[in-house]
């Protein structure tokens, strides 16, 4: 015979148990459904959170990042302006060299005329003959325009001097001057065949552009051409929200209006644009007037080679400032094309002229008049 066991009246039945477990979500039920939005709520706050905190270290990141950034160029910047500053004084004492050189050759060109009032006054002593006295005028004014051409390369003065001398024998009418006059018009035509170089027409325009320089506006300084969120109507700055309007809705509207007001404050603070050299925007005012008056003296050296006839030098120096201005000013000035459209039109310009000697007349002088040229040579 089989005993029951012991442990079976302490055992539920299944019944019971079914029981029981359907009957303990029943007394739960009204206490869940009576706050179902609060633990989406505390996720989406807490989304919110973390999304916020890892703005803010990202935002923070940036700005160390963009003060080192701008700390190393600055001391570009720096850098660039003392070598500009060195590049000036050099300018300077270029400028001061020529002047020197020019000063020489103003005292040579006296010291030429006070030999020739002393030639006339010797020959005036001598009681030359007119003929001779003819000649001795001419070679004179011919050795004048040989001068004007060596030193300053002015053909029209040359030629205005040769047309003088051309009339002095003229007026003279002697068979012996025909070779020498003769000489004479050879030169003249020469010298009336060479191009026109229109050098004060040029110094003006440089004058003028050295002029504009200081009204060029720095990439620096340009302000930013986006409209501000503020002026925007304010049916855009913040939506309407409903006061029916469920909680979900009323999110999703806050969040885009958030998401808006990040927008338009990154659009007031940032603009794009393309800039071939960084540094150029970190250019201070007093760098800027710096670099303006290394523009100046660029030009200053390019008038110095306009009027020494060295095109090398005057094509290098207008090349520079053509390549200086589009890294540090707005092109999108009006002043700034004005000016590079200006520096273009006079680079166009040939001042390098080979000029011709006036030997040939000189020596058909010194031949008419052998023995006065024989006692020079003795001198």
């Amino acid at each position: 015979m089989t005993l029951p066991d012991s442990s079976s009246p302490s055992t539920p039945l299944p019944e019971a148990n079914a029981a029981a477990g359907q009957g303990a979500p029943l007394r739960a039920e009204p206490r869940a459904s009576r706050f179902p939005w609060v633990g989406l709520g505390l996720v989406l706050v807490f989304i919110a959170a973390v999304i916020l905190a890892a703005m803010l270290w990202r935002q923070q990141q940036l700005v160390d990042v963009l003060g080192r950034e701008s700390a190393r160029r600055f001391d570009t910047i720096n850098t660039v302006a003392n070598e500009s500053q060195r590049q000036a004084k050099q300018a300077l004492a270029l400028v001061q060299t020529t002047h020197d050189k020019v000063t020489v050759l103003e005292s040579k060109l006296l010291e030429s005329l006070s030999e020739q009032a002393a030639l006339q006054e010797l020959y005036q002593d001598l009681a030359r003959g007119e003929d001779e006295w003819t000649l001795v005028e001419v070679e004179q004014v011919i050795s004048i325009a040989s001068q004007q051409l060596q030193l300053a390369a002015n053909v029209s003065n040359a030629i205005a001097a040769l047309e003088v001398a051309d009339a002095r024998l003229a007026r003279a009418d002697r068979p012996s001057f025909m070779l020498v006059r003769r000489a004479i018009a050879q030169d003249l035509e020469k010298l009336k065949s060479l191009p026109s170089v229109d050098v004060s027409g040029l110094i003006l325009r440089l004058d003028q552009i050295s002029q504009q320089i200081d009204r060029l506006p720095l990439l620096s300084s340009v302000e930013a051409g986006s409209k501000p969120a503020e002026d925007a109507p304010a049916s855009e700055q913040a939506p309407t929200v409903q006061p029916g309007a469920v909680w979900w809705k009323r999110t999703l509207e806050w969040t885009a209006a958030l998401k808006d007001d990040l927008l338009q404050d990154a659009k007031a603070l940032i603009r794009i644009r393309r800039i071939d050299q960084p540094g150029a925007l970190l250019v201070s005012p007093e760098q800027g007037a710096l670099l303006k008056e290394n523009l100046k003296l660029r030009l200053l050296n390019a008038r110095q080679s306009l009027l020494s006839r060295q095109e090398k030098t005057w094509k290098s120096d207008l090349n520079t400032i053509q390549t200086i201005i589009p890294q540090y000013f707005d092109v999108e000035s009006p002043q700034t094309q004005h000016v590079l459209r200006s520096l273009r039109q006079i680079q166009e310009t040939h001042i390098a002229i080979e000029l011709p000697t006036l030997q040939d007349s000189l020596n058909a002088v010194r031949e008419a008049a052998p023995r006065r040229n024989g006692a020079l040579n003795q001198r």
